[in-house]
């Protein structure tokens, strides 16, 4: 038998080999499970790049599918419903409707910028109705005033006088665009049948509003009152430039007939601009505008001016005031004609009264 003489150097080197041998096949055989702690740090990168790589639409699908497996009625699309990576199309979504909303508003305040006012056209009396739906009763309203007054056709009732309970007042005058109005002070009121309603404001129309046998005056001044419990009651003055009798003649001359001296107060305190209320320190009394005669008409009515309310108690002084023609024509001078056309009577029934 022949004998191998090993020596510790060839050993070592045959031991060396071997070793090499088993470390191959050892990492042939676990490349496909686990891999070496090297290898791992280095594709740890590219799994973070990797995950995007689902598409969108596939996300936002999921997502759909999600919401519609719990039953919403309205589906909604909101950051957090989405998988991560998704929140830019989210927000794109949710931007469309805002878009429309958007350019919507302009033309909204386009159409509501037509301001109402008493000329035929766009804004006019017509077209009250149209220009806002709170404005609904001036079209579609059935006790719509002013109305013609035929005397021959008004039932000769007993009411109750007016009581007008008036105190002077501070004056504020305003001219509001439309019209010159005063607004009077606590204290002043009118009783009608036991009910008290407060003297707020009074304002001007050239010509009446209101029409007697189909006439109307030169001008009329609203005196507007208000219950307690909001309801309004209104009373109509009519003014005009044909003195009511005639003056008395003597060896000296004539007297004058002046104009009425309130109106002329306020004429001078009109303010420069319109909007600006205008408190000059002078004060007024109410009583300077009401006739001696204090009979009346009186019918269910509206407000005359958007927005048209019905349910307003109107009386209609019989008995005009004199105003000189400079007033009148100094009131024309700031509005020409600011007077509703008449509203259709219907089957109101109008009362005349005589009052003390």
């Amino acid at each position: 038998m022949k004998t191998i003489n090993c020596t510790p150097r060839s050993v070592v080197s045959v031991g060396f080999l071997l070793g090499m041998l088993i470390a191959g096949n050892a990492l042939s055989s676990d490349s496909n499970t686990t891999p070496a702690p090297v290898k791992a740090a280095a594709d740890a990168p590219k799994a973070k790049v990797a995950a995007p790589a689902t598409s969108s639409d596939d996300q936002m699908s999921k997502a759909l599918f999600e919401k519609i497996s719990k039953g919403s009625g309205d589906i909604v699309i909101r950051t957090g419903d989405l998988p991560a990576g998704a929140a830019p199309i989210e927000a794109k979504v949710a931007d469309k409707p805002k878009a429309t909303k958007a350019a919507a508003k302009p033309v909204e305040k386009e159409v509501h910028a037509v301001q109402w006012s008493y000329i035929e056209g766009p804004g006019g009396p017509e077209d009250w109705g149209n220009l806002s739906k709170d404005n609904l009763a001036c079209s579609k309203g059935k006790t719509q005033s002013p109305i013609n007054i035929n005397v021959d056709r008004a039932v000769k009732a007993e009411l109750s006088p007016l009581e007008f309970l008036y105190r002077p007042s501070p004056l504020s005058i305003v001219d509001n665009g439309h019209t010159v109005m005063v607004n009077y002070g606590e204290g002043s009121n009118l009783m009608v049948d036991g009910r008290q309603y407060r003297l707020v404001q009074f304002h001007f129309h050239k010509p009446s509003e209101e029409a007697i046998n189909g006439e109307r005056t030169d001008m009329v001044a609203h005196l507007v009152h208000q219950h307690h419990d909001g309801n309004l009651a209104v009373v109509a003055v009519l003014m005009t430039t044909k003195p009511p009798v005639s003056p008395k003649k003597y060896w000296w001359g004539s007297d004058e007939v002046k104009g009425n001296a309130l109106i002329q107060t306020l004429w001078n305190n009109v303010p420069l601009t319109k909007g600006k209320t205008e408190m000059p320190g002078v004060t007024i009394d109410i009583n300077q505008m009401l006739p001696a005669d204090k009979s009346f008409f009186t019918y269910m009515g509206s407000l005359e001016t958007p927005p048209c309310t019905e349910n307003v108690l109107w009386f209609v002084m019989k008995t005009p005031i004199f105003v000189s023609e400079e007033q009148v024509q100094n009131f024309d001078r700031i509005y020409p004609m600011n007077a509703r056309p008449l509203q259709p009577k219907g089957d109101r029934l109008i009362k005349e009264t005589k009052g003390n």
